[in-house]
């Protein structure tokens, strides 16, 4: 999805870009003369979809979407409380603080948890903000019920374990 994302971003701020991504779909811009909106035709060899969307040509801006961010001092105050919730319940964690892509904006690794919980808590953190839902949930998809699972996510780059748990602002 962010490599779509890319492409129609570079559609829209270029009049004759065409790009072919490894799916086979083309997506040409076509502008409106008329109007400040740009329509966007995107093929490929089984159907073609044409989408409008209105952009002010004088406000760059209008092209992106605004996507909250945690400030250094809130993934500070977010670690300092998993931390608390930790202490208090005894747990030997580390705490992994992540941007909405998934990169880490702080972690820390408490007294005596081990090594590799590094790798575990920052893989969960990166996981839970890229599908926006708690590692527990993904868990529960993976793991098999009554004879059915989604073992195709065991596969994927992702850390499917309890104990990631997205911020989400808005919603």
């Amino acid at each position: 999805m962010p490599l779509l994302f890319l492409c129609l971003l570079l559609c829209f701020i270029s009049s004759s870009f065409s790009f072919i991504s490894p799916g086979q779909i083309t997506i040409k811009p076509i502008r409106n003369q008329s109007s400040s909106s740009r329509i966007v035709r995107m093929s490929s060899s089984s159907e073609t979809t044409t989408t409008t969307t209105t952009t002010n040509p004088d406000d760059p801006m209008s092209l992106f979407q605004t996507t909250p961010v945690l400030t250094s001092g809130a993934a500070q105050l977010a670690l300092s409380a998993a931390e608390q919730c930790a202490s208090i319940h005894g747990y030997k964690v580390t705490i992994a603080i992540s941007d909405p892509g998934g990169t880490p904006l702080l972690v820390k690794r408490t007294d005596g948890a081990f090594p590799a919980s590094y790798e575990i808590a920052v893989g969960k953190a990166k996981t839970a903000a890229l599908f926006r839902k708690a590692t527990g949930a993904l868990e529960d998809s993976a793991n098999v019920v009554e004879g059915s699972s989604r073992a195709a996510l065991l596969s994927a780059p992702f850390v499917l374990m309890r104990g990631g748990v997205p911020i989400i602002v808005g919603e």
